[in-house]
């Protein structure tokens, strides 16, 4: 289930970067923010769809990893609040790939 909610985070990732493309320079800075404000970086597309593309890339099945990985589980429980969060209202996203309550943050 888990490689299922991998393959389908890198798709959305895929569908942001091209998406982000498309925009004019700038376009996704809020309101008052200009570019070379070093505010803005906070703010850029590329910067964003890297973290989660690294983010990814760390990912560890959890199921084949030992109760002492911690970083496989935390990393797994980080893609899951991504899906959750950024991604759940796009066609192919499964509640159970939310994190349980009783996971650890």
């Amino acid at each position: 289930m888990t490689a299922e909610l991998i393959t389908w985070l890198h798709k959305q990732i895929d569908a942001d970067e091209v998406a982000a493309a498309d925009q004019p320079p700038g376009s996704w800075l809020p309101e008052g923010l200009s570019p070379d404000n070093p505010l803005a970086a906070l703010y850029s597309p590329a910067r964003t769809i890297a973290m989660r593309r690294d983010l990814l890339a760390a990912w560890r099945d959890p199921e084949h990893a030992g109760t002492q990985d911690h970083d496989s589980h935390s990393n797994d429980w980080s893609l899951r609040v991504l899906a959750a969060t950024a991604y759940s209202d796009r066609p192919g996203y499964r509640e159970e790939w939310a994190p349980a309550d009783d996971e650890p943050a």
